[in-house]
């Protein structure tokens, strides 16, 4: 039984510690370089400036907290998005997103013949009261859109934009890892990322230019993971979801032996 628990928490352990394969980041806060948009390209006030983002979860949803570097109040025709990359089969495409915009993600996830892509698509807008839609690929095409938990923003000389979707409409559960990026815009349909969470340097030199998330690695400008945690006990968080698992199975495979 000593060897068998050592082993479980040796699992735990490099379940916790392990990202995914290239991911440029993958602890909450995530953060980007200051001023990294390309000569000519509006700024929006700052407000396309990504600064950072940080992500938290519950037992049952996700929350992301994107701040950038302006006033979402007085440059309200910024558009804000996140695509992620939940593992899940189908693996999502790699080429489009929900919206239709120039914006690609790709990922080559350990013991997948094929690159995975982009299988969510959260975009939202601020100006007209604000909104956000969740789109999902279905293998095929995108379908939404749907509405989010909740989604929110605070003006200010750097302004949040606040969003807020529960795991299972991303096919997610504690203890899930996915890749994602985050991306400001403006307001015309085809117009691309102007900033990327995940790249420090310039995204793009031009409105229409096509932008791909994928890792430094394969030729990307980055990409970021986050790991979904449990709520638990301060005493149980070295352990996370794989440690809590593992340790509630071998308690229940003694008590039967007893």
């Amino acid at each position: 039984m000593k060897s068998s628990f050592s082993f479980a928490v040796a699992i735990a352990v490099f379940a916790l510690g392990s990202a995914v394969f290239g991911a440029e980041g993958s602890t909450s806060p995530y953060t980007d370089s200051v001023g990294d948009i390309g000569a000519g390209i509006s700024t929006g006030g700052g407000t396309l400036d990504i600064l950072r983002m940080e992500v938290t979860n519950t037992a049952t949803d996700l929350n992301f907290k994107l701040t950038v570097n302006g006033n979402v109040s007085t440059t309200d025709w910024g558009k804000f998005m996140i695509g992620i990359g939940s593992y899940n089969a189908p693996l999502g495409t790699t080429t489009g997103n929900g919206w239709g915009r120039p914006i690609n993600l790709q990922y080559t996830p350990d013991g997948f013949p094929t690159p995975g892509g982009m299988d969510y698509w959260i975009g939202s807008w601020v100006d007209g009261g604000g909104g956000a839609q969740l789109w999902t690929w279905d293998g095929a095409a995108w379908s939404g859109p749907a509405s989010l938990g909740a989604f929110s923003f605070t003006p200010g000389a750097t302004s949040d934009v606040n969003f807020t979707v529960s795991l299972t409409s991303l096919g997610l559960a504690l203890g899930d890892q996915f890749t994602f990026d985050a991306y400001s815009t403006g307001s015309g349909a085809g117009d691309t990322s102007i900033d990327s969470l995940a790249n420090p340097s310039i995204a793009v030199t031009s409105w229409g230019e096509t932008y791909t998330s994928k890792p430094v690695t394969f030729g990307g400008g980055g990409l970021n993971s986050y790991t979904v945690a449990v709520p638990e006990p301060s005493t149980m968080a070295a352990f996370g979801v794989v440690g809590a698992a593992v340790a509630g199975r071998l308690i229940r495979r003694r008590s039967r032996t007893v």
